[in-house]
């Protein structure tokens, strides 16, 4: 089968996008309109830091995709997690809109876990057996079932059935 990747950022990253190009337009703003330079200076580090951070999580959504290889589906959100669930623990993949509003990029509810993007999902899994899935400091949780966001749910799902 060979692998396959598969993005999940196409909702958010035109707004990255705007906020990046803004960046510059908000430094020359401060530089022309505050009058202390060590102010001017100070806000100066930031902006370009927060130019830096922003271009790093654009690139981080770029790299670090959704995947599945011969024997797992990779979930993944930048760098902030990547779960591995083995191909044969998945029972079957459905397509359809869910929207949660949870305000998180991963939570489990009632056995579910749920990869939002823009409070929504796309993508729907059950599992035929229970996974254990770490939440860092939210703690680990048994799943059974997988609710996540791609931007081609078509391809996913096909690519999941085979």
């Amino acid at each position: 089968m060979g692998d396959r990747s598969f993005g999940y950022s196409a909702q958010v990253r035109p707004f990255l996008w705007v906020f990046l190009v803004l960046t510059p337009v908000e430094i020359l703003l401060v530089d022309l309109l505050v009058p202390w330079f060590w102010l001017r200076a100070a806000l100066l580090a930031f902006g370009l830091i927060s130019a830096l951070l922003l271009a790093w999580l654009l690139w981080m959504l770029y790299k670090f995709k959704h995947k599945i290889d011969d024997d797992h589906l990779w979930l993944r959100y930048a760098r902030e997690f990547e779960y591995r669930i083995p191909l044969s623990a998945i029972e079957n993949v459905t397509q359809g809109m869910t929207s949660r509003s949870l305000n998180k990029t991963r939570s489990v509810v009632d056995g579910t876990l749920v990869l939002e993007i823009s409070n929504s999902t796309n993508v729907h899994i059950t599992l035929n057996e229970p996974q254990n899935i770490d939440l860092g400091r939210r703690g680990t949780h048994d799943i059974t079932k997988i609710e996540l966001w791609t931007d081609d749910p078509d391809a996913m799902v096909r690519a999941l059935r085979k």
